[in-house]
């Protein structure tokens, strides 16, 4: 009898845990950027996530990839917000002129934010990175993102391209040795053709926004254009000696991007740069 209310200690104690928010390091067992993380292993932390935070995520598959792989949607939103997600979404397209109620929109309603990661395959920080910010938004130590999500909506599509990106992911892991090679001409730094960059067809997916000829555009947008979000973050990596894009753009500008849309890319540029010099970069 003593062993067996033993064991059930055992078994609540590892119930326990596993219900408990972990970081990425802690989910997948290494330091995020000390190896690359496969496609299936990225939607199953954003699952852990979400089973953790219930209240203020949630997921959704919008469609497959050529080969089979989910595409995922995560919802995040402050406790109070959460409850509220189809207003919301209703209140946006209201504000920009496309509800079918033809109702005037709330202006002072939570801003929708929309993060999209890895649309090149080989360019794989991007994930990564997907799985911090979704930590970072669950981690209840973080109060700076608690008071964010008061007054916005977060959308993040953890990857855009899983085909590309596991197309790179399988090879670099299959090339790179125990210590990684910083120089350019290593074997781990010399991606055998097609590369990852591209879906299954070997289409670049970021010359897809508008003429949705890829499955995975042609489901995203189908989503996108349902929430139509006042900012869209589009997430790449840079080469090692590639200088980092700050907006504005440069000029010239298309003809239909409009004055106030000019002034807010400076704004956000501006953002960014304050980040970045706090941090000494």
């Amino acid at each position: 009898m003593r062993n067996f209310f033993l064991a059930c200690l055992i078994m609540l104690t590892g119930f326990n845990s596993f219900g408990q928010l972990q970081s990425p390091e802690q989910f997948l067992g290494y330091k995020l950027g000390s190896r690359y993380t496969p496609h299936f292993n990225v939607v199953n932390y954003f699952k852990h996530v979400v089973a953790n935070m219930p209240a203020q995520m949630k997921l959704e598959q919008y469609g497959l990839t050529n080969e089979r792989r989910p595409l995922m949607l995560a919802y995040v939103a402050s406790p109070e917000n959460f409850t509220k997600l189809e207003s919301i979404r209703v209140n946006n397209l209201r504000l920009a002129g496309l509800a079918e109620d033809k109702q005037a929109g709330d202006e002072n309603a939570p801003a929708i934010i929309w993060l999209s990661y890895n649309v090149h395959g080989n360019e794989t920080s991007s994930s990564e990175s997907a799985m911090m910010m979704i930590y970072e938004l669950a981690n209840p130590a973080n109060t700076k993102t608690k008071e964010w999500l008061k007054n916005v909506v977060v959308i993040i599509d953890p990857c855009i391209n899983p085909d590309g990106r596991d197309r790179y992911v399988n090879w670099f892991n299959s090339v790179v040795g125990k210590v990684p090679n910083p120089r350019l001409q290593s074997r781990e730094h010399m991606e055998p053709w097609p590369g990852g960059r591209s879906n299954h067809y070997n289409f670049d997916l970021n010359r897809d926004w508008a003429w949705q000829v890829q499955v995975e555009s042609q489901q995203r947008l189908v989503k996108y254009n349902q929430w139509l979000p006042q900012i869209h973050v589009d997430y790449h990596e840079q080469s090692v000696n590639s200088p980092y894009y700050f907006a504005p753009g440069a000029e010239p500008y298309h003809e239909v991007i409009t004055n106030w849309q000019r002034e807010f890319q400076a704004t956000i540029g501006k953002n960014n740069a304050k980040y970045f010099d706090q941090n000494g970069w």
